[in-house]
């Protein structure tokens, strides 16, 4: 969160700043009481993990159901390249494929 705020300071103004880390806040409190409200990133890319994703202001987070907590693994803008971060898998394409690629 430390890393969204000074993002938004640089490139916005504190108040686009507030509004966006209040967005963000909420709906991660959101999930205590609805925690499957995100997209299983298994299903969705067919990744081997037990994380969940929900897409807000721009941001994805990222979260895993724990027994007695929601952890939440990372948050990363909708400019970064997340699958690389977190399971090595590049989505971007080379010279000669354009699918995705596990390194």
């Amino acid at each position: 969160m430390r890393e969204i705020k000074k993002y938004l300071d640089f490139q916005f103004s504190g108040d686009v700043r507030k509004k966006v880390i209040k967005e963000i806040g909420s709906r991660v409190r959101s999930l205590c009481e609805h925690e499957q409200v995100g997209i299983s990133v298994h299903d969705m890319y067919g990744v081997d993990t037990d994380c969940l994703c929900i897409f807000v202001a721009k941001n994805y987070v990222f979260y895993r159901i724990e027994p007695d907590c929601i952890y939440v693994v990372n948050i990363y803008n909708e400019r970064e390249d997340f699958m690389m971060d977190l399971f090595g898998i590049k989505t971007t394409p080379n010279d000669h494929t354009d699918s995705l690629t596990q390194i």
